[in-house]
């Protein structure tokens, strides 16, 4: 007769067998799954999987930024009816096969962003006055230099055998906003360049824009990224190249969505440009590029044509801003929208990089703005100085993107 202990004993190894046979038929699903794909979603169910379709939509614009559950709920659903719908999809807010695949495809199609109304007030036509002898391109067709000025009608030109500046301010009173609009074409090794007040002793010796402008004899000087008040600071400065030297090799980790985020333009000798992330390159490897100015200030505006997503999300303030892109090798927008004055508020990130792709820029990066913002012509400061604090000024800066050479600097 069977003892009560080996009664108990071979219950034991009676429930050890079927977990274990419960563990190899887990095995047997998990591997059939992973050799002809996952089952469908749908609401209710939870997990991992949920967590990374939700994730997707999200990077496609579908569900908004914002911190993602592992639970497929009916908003989920909405969410990927309306995926399968822009997607030529039938719309049952269902994860089945044929979805999975267009959603983690290359040719998804992204949820359309809000624009902002374009700006009103359209570019004014080139200025009636006796122009010098030009040629094909408009440059002058003999050495020498002409400029015009016309504060009230706000344009301000300059001409040369190699570059061409045209300044347009331009307003939108309903908003209220003034900017203007540097159109900046350059050929024949013109280019833009970069100055320090003390290049031994980067964050020190600071000074207005325009005294520096004046000093370096810049027909157009404008406020850059500012990295050397984040030096005085001891923050992180980001990757800085002048004139060929690295300056700074240290950035973040990752881009961010603060100001500034130190994503980067880099420029190069034959008067192209190109904007990177913050991490994507190290100083070193810019240089190997043929980088002969690195900006870092962020966040990036437009890449090959395409507005940062970021900007639709993040960046929402109305500031001073000023931002530097490229439409074509030798050809740049410089575009500084005026803030913090009754007559200009300010505007946010979104409206700068629209406003750049509609005059076709296709690489963009946004500059320290706020009352570092500084638009300088032959030496004259042309943008109002911004109220900050109730003292209405303009930053001192310890270094100047500048572009062109003349002696014939204003008063």
């Amino acid at each position: 007769m069977e003892s009560c202990r080996g009664r108990k004993d071979r219950g034991k190894r009676r429930q050890s067998m079927k977990k274990r046979m419960i563990a190899i038929l887990a095995l047997i699903v998990f591997c059939i799954g992973a050799a002809f794909g996952e089952g469908a979603l749908t609401v209710g169910d939870k997990g991992q999987e949920v967590l990374k379709m939700k994730q997707r939509l999200q990077e496609l614009g579908y569900i908004e930024p914002g911190k993602l559950t592992k639970t497929f709920t009916e908003k989920t659903a909405a969410s990927l009816r309306e995926f399968q719908e822009r997607n030529g999809l039938p719309q049952t807010g269902t994860l089945d096969e044929e979805t999975r695949a267009v959603l983690w495809s290359d040719s998804a199609v992204r949820k359309p962003r809000p624009t902002l109304v374009p700006l009103a007030t359209p570019a004014p036509a080139e200025p009636e006055t006796d122009w010098p002898e030009r040629d094909a391109e408009g440059f002058l067709a003999e050495e020498g230099e002409f400029f015009l000025e016309e504060d009230k009608a706000g344009r301000w030109v300059y001409l040369g055998k190699d570059l061409q500046i045209f300044i347009t301010r331009m307003e939108n009173p309903s908003i209220p906003l003034v900017w203007f609009e540097t159109d900046i074409r350059m050929r024949n090794g013109e280019t833009f360049r970069t100055v320090q007040t003390d290049p031994e002793r980067p964050g020190k010796k600071f000074q207005y824009p325009y005294v520096i402008a004046r000093q370096e004899k810049f027909v157009l000087g404008f406020s850059d990224d500012f990295f050397a008040n984040r030096i005085s600071k001891k923050e992180t400065v980001g990757i800085i190249i002048r004139n060929g030297e690295i300056i700074s090799r240290e950035t973040n980790r990752k881009t961010g969505h603060h100001l500034p985020n130190l994503d980067m333009m880099a420029l190069y000798a034959d008067g192209s440009a190109e904007v990177f992330e913050c991490n994507e390159l190290t100083a070193e490897e810019l240089l190997e590029r043929g980088a002969v100015q690195v900006f870092s200030f962020g966040p990036i505006l437009l890449r090959d044509g395409i507005i940062n997503d970021q900007l639709y999300t993040y960046f929402r303030s109305t500031e001073p801003r000023q931002a530097l892109g490229m439409i074509e090798p030798g050809h740049f927008l410089l575009i500084s929208f005026e803030g913090r004055t009754s007559e200009s508020k300010g505007t946010m990130l979104q409206r700068v990089a629209e406003t750049m792709l509609q005059r076709g820029v296709k690489q963009a990066l946004n500059l320290d703005g706020g009352n570092t913002m500084a638009l300088v012509f032959r030496g004259r400061m042309l943008n109002k100085l911004a109220t900050y604090k109730r003292r209405s000024f303009v930053r001192t800066v310890t270094s100047l993107i500048g572009i062109g050479s003349t002696g014939n600097q204003a008063d």
